[in-house]
Formats: structure tokens, sequence, C-alpha cells
């Protein structure tokens, strides 16, 4: 027995480790290696034949069955008393596939194949049978299937109510489904979902809650503080409504800071009302920004409003509550001030430093230009004009510039021509460049593009010392269109250019050629936006010179620019009907004749 395992363990060690081979036989007697001698052909044969039939074995078990993927619901039966619920949930899927305004079963949200039949996947069999297994479960009692059941019909509500919003979970559809079993099934065990949803987008995550059956999720208090982040994240102007609607989170105050000095027209807004939310705020004391925001909001004088344009200078030291309220009552000095505070803020963002409440000084510096002045000038039009005109007379230059470029679109062209551009030059002693100078250059192209539409541009630029200088001003005027942001100073180099090829050819064909170059220099720096916006204006300004044959509408998709062809106004009869309305005043020197 002893010779039989030292022939086995050494034959075993040749398969295994050869290494130790020779250690084992120098162990082993005479006899032992004689034997060892005879039989080892046959082991190896044996040890052969074992080996390759499991090689077979494996090779067998490699091959495996092909999946059958079973996309057939079995038949279930529905209980009477949610039948109603199955029936609700199979119109809304209904409805949501009819949102691409076709009648079948695709639901086409985009050009990609692919996108389309994954959403309408999860639109139809993947709601069928999460519907399915919510009815047939087992572990889910009566209540909870109903709940189950209503909520997944509140997503597919929900999905194609906002499916054209900002924060559309269309797209996600796949995913909502998923993560909603996914939900489902903690719930019913009683876990906390808030693992699920964690990872989630706010899309997804939101999408899925929407049922309001996981408000009792052992785990729904930390769900909705990862809501309020997520909301703040993706969406930050929203941050202060989900804050309302949850002031006891404890990321409050911290979200309140950030958002705060972001966005600080926001604490001005939530401070005014008396609830959680607004105590919570008026609670912050160790934030400059919102204690200054925070006093301006609950002013016992309701005088708010005043304050807020300059909040920055305020939280600077720059400027006081009281300094506002010697002027706050008076146009012209209030006009002044925020005149000055724009100024201030256009240099300072000059040097990359943006003040906050910017965008509210600019708005309140439009609204009081309207009210105050052109609204009263606009309305004395059959006044003299020095009647017409005497509000304008203590105003400076500067703010003559900005009582002109804020309120275009509202200010009459006699408003314009004949009081506030002709007393803005001569309080600027007829120096436009020293003009622009003083206000660096602030909504510059805005102007250039009013003075163009009334016909002032001329004189304007005639008023330069330097003639290279108004050269150097209409260049930069269409150039670097593309870093601006939004397409507003676009649209004003657009406009322009009709007048300006009727009053100034010359600078008209300089124009051309500058927006050539751009979309040359944006087509070699493979700049979308800015082929996009050049493509655009050269397109335009070729149409105007009708000798260059430019088809607007087959270039751009758009009708002609310049010219109204005849038969735009004709009707099926080729009748052109012109509708003419007077107002009362004056009708009395209207000749019926003339008709």
């Amino acid at each position: 027995m002893l010779q039989t395992g030292l022939i086995i363990a050494a034959v075993w060690l040749i398969f295994t480790n050869t290494n130790k081979f020779a250690v084992t036989l120098y162990t082993m007697n005479s006899l032992s290696i004689t034997i060892l001698k005879r039989i080892l052909p046959l082991l190896a044969l044996l040890l052969f034949t074992v080996n390759a039939d499991a090689q077979r074995r494996k090779k067998k078990k490699q091959i495996a069955e092909p999946v059958k993927i079973v996309d057939t619901i079995p038949a279930y039966k529905i209980a009477i008393n949610r039948q109603i619920m199955h029936e609700k949930l199979e119109k809304e899927q209904a409805s949501l596939l009819s949102i691409d305004g076709k009648a079948d079963k695709l639901l086409t949200i985009s050009a990609d194949e692919q996108l389309n039949a994954a959403v309408t996947d999860a639109a139809t069999k993947r709601v069928d049978w999460l519907q399915y297994e919510i009815e047939t479960s087992s572990t889910i009692d009566a209540r909870l299937k109903a709940n189950y059941l209503d909520g997944l019909t509140t997503i597919l509500k929900y999905v194609k109510t906002y499916s054209r919003s900002r924060q559309s979970a269309l797209n996600y559809l796949p995913q909502v489904i998923a993560t909603y079993k996914q939900l489902i099934e903690a719930n019913t065990k009683n876990q906390s979902i808030a693992p699920i949803i964690q990872p989630l987008s706010f899309e997804i995550a939101n999408a899925a809650l929407q049922p309001e059956v996981f408000k009792d999720n052992t785990g729904y208090s930390d769900v909705r503080d990862l809501m309020i982040l997520k909301t703040a994240d993706r969406y930050p102007e929203k941050a202060f409504a989900a804050l309302k609607a949850y002031p006891e989170s404890p990321v409050a105050d911290s979200l309140i800071r950030v958002i705060g000095h972001k966005y600080p027209y926001l604490v001005y807004d939530y401070a005014q009302a008396n609830n959680k939310f607004s105590y919570r705020l008026q609670n912050i004391e160790d934030d400059s920004l919102i204690v200054h925001i925070v006093s301006m909001a609950r002013n016992p004088n309701k005088s708010g409003q005043f304050y807020f344009p300059f909040l920055d200078n305020i939280v600077k030291g720059k400027i006081t509550m009281e300094d506002i309220d010697k002027a706050k009552t008076d146009p012209v000095k209030y006009f002044r001030l925020l005149v000055q505070t724009q100024i201030d803020y256009t240099q300072r963002a000059l040097n990359g430093d943006t003040a906050m409440g910017h965008t509210s000084l600019l708005k309140k510096l439009e609204q009081k230009a309207k009210d105050d002045f052109v609204a009263k000038i606009n309305g004395l039009h059959e006044m003299s004009d020095g009647v017409r005109f005497r509000c304008l007379q203590p105003l400076t230059a500067e703010e003559l510039y900005y009582v002109a470029v804020l309120t275009n679109g509202l200010i009459y062209t006699s408003s314009y021509t004949n009081g506030v551009y002709p007393l803005m030059m001569r309080k600027a002693n007829q120096k436009g460049d020293e003009l622009l100078k003083n206000i660096h250059f602030d909504h510059y192209r805005k102007f250039l593009s009013q003075a163009a539409s009334y016909n002032t541009l001329k004189n304007f630029l005639g008023s330069f010392s330097n003639n290279a200088d108004a050269t150097d001003l209409m260049k930069a005027f269409v150039t670097g269109l593309e870093k601006t942001n939004g397409l507003e100073d676009g649209v004003d180099v657009a406009d322009s250019y009709a007048s300006i090829a009727e009053t100034l050819p010359d600078l008209s064909k300089d124009m051309l050629a500058n927006v050539k170059l751009n979309l040359d220099r944006n087509h070699s720096d493979n700049n979308k936006k800015g082929i996009a916006i050049y493509d655009i204006l050269y397109n335009l300004f070729l149409s105007a010179d009708s000798s260059n044959h430019v088809d607007l509408t087959s270039k751009l998709e758009i009708p002609p620019v310049y010219n109204v062809p005849f038969s735009t106004l004709t009707n099926e009869n080729g009748e052109v009907i012109s509708q003419v309305f007077f107002t009362e005043t004056r009708m009395d020197v209207i000749s019926s004749t003339v008709f």
C-alpha cells in the first residue's frame, strides 16, 4: 500500500509540479522506481483520457441555450375595485403617445430612431409589465397596489405635461419607469428609498417621485434634502421655492447663502413674506449681503425697490439708504443716481468685477427713463418743443444718452430727433466720441443702431475729433458678436444696415466687408455660434442690393427683409385691402373726400 501510495503521489506531482518530481523520485526505493517506469505510460494514457472527457463536458456546458425573451404579458385578473385605475393608466399611455401629433403607436420625439424606440418601449411595454407586476404581486397589499397604479398614471401625466419644458423627463422615460419600479420594491419592503434617489439626475428623480405614495417612506426626509440639493444644482433659481415648501431642511442656511449671493433678488422677494422661510432668512445675521437685502425687503416705508438697484454699493459702503432717501422723491436726482451707478458698474464689469444686482439696476433705469421722461415727451407731441422737452433740460449728456438708448422702440421719432438727441449733443459739446468714453461704451451697439434708424448716425460719427476713431468704432460694431450674451447685439447690427446703406453707402460697404472677415474667422475657429450669426448677417446685407440676387427664402428660410413682394399683400382675388384707423383727435380737419 505504501509503494502504491508513493507511485500515485509521484504521478500527481508530474502533472502538478514538475519541479518537485525529481525530489519525489529521490525518496523512493529502487522497487518503486521500477514499478513506476512500467505503469507510467498506462497512467499517462488514463489521465489524458480523463482530461479529454472533462474538456468535452466543459465545452458542452459553454454552449448555452439561447435566451427566450417573453414579450407577451400573461393574462391576469384585475380586482374590480382597481379596474378604473387600470383604465386611467391605459388612457394616459395613449395620451402620451399622441403628443407627437401622430395617431400611431410610436412616440417620435427626435431624429434619433433608437431614442424614439426606447421611449416608446418605456411608455408601452415597460409600463404594461409594471402594471401587471403591481396587480399580480403577492407581497403588495391592496392599498399600496391602488397607490402604485395611480402613481404610474401620475408619472405619465407629468412627463406629458412637461414634455416641452426645460425640465422635461421625456427623453429619460425608460430610466424613470425603471426607477419607479425600484422605489416600489424598496417601499414595499419598508426600506428607505433615499439610496435609490441619491445618484440620479434631477429630471429622473423628480419624475419618479411625483406619486405621493412615497411621502410615508422611512427615508422621505432624506429624499427631500436630496431633491432640494438637486434642484439647487440644476435650477438654482428654483431653489428658494423648494426651501419655502421645506424650510426646516438642514441644508437651508447653506443654500440661502450660496443662492442668495448669485440671485440676490430672490432673497428680497422671499424676505418680504411672513412665513417660516422668510423668518429663516431674517435669522441669518452673519452674512452682510443677506442682512442688507432683508433690511430693504422689510423696510417699513416700503422703499425697498428704490434701494435694491444700489445693492452692491450699499454692501460695500459706497452709498447709504439715507443717501437714496434724499433722492428717491425727485425724478431727476434719482435718475442721476441710477446713471452714476450704472456707469460705475459698467467700468467695474470691464475690469472683470460684476456688481451684484446689476440687472435690477438696469431694469430700474429703463423704467425711470420711460415713465419719468419719454412717456411725458411722447404725450406732449402736439405741444411746442419748449413745453414738450422742458423735463429734459436738467439732464446731463450722459443721462440723455440713457433716456434714448433704454427706450428704443418706445420713444417717438420726433421725441428723439427734435428733443433727446440734439439736446444730448449740445450738452456733450458736439463731441460724440467723448460721450461714449464717459459712459465706457455701454450699450453702444444699441445706440448706433438707434441713431441709424433715426438718420442721426452720420451726424454723430461726424462729431468725432478723429475720423479713424469713427472707422474703428464701426469696425468694432460688427466684430466679436459671437462673444456676446444672447443675440441682441447681432440684432442691433442687422437693424442698422438698411439705414446705413441708404445714407452712408461707403460705410455699408465696409460693414459688409467686415462681416465677411468675421464669418471667415469664425469658420477658421470652427465657432458654430459665430458662423450662424455672421452667415445670417452676410446674406441679409447682400440681399439689400437686388443686383446680388440673394434669395433669403432659399438660403435662410425667411421672407425678404428689405422689400415686400406685391403678391404677399393680395387676397385670393388679387385685391389689396387697407384698413385705416383714426383717433377722435382733430377728426374735423380730415376730409372724407380723401377716401
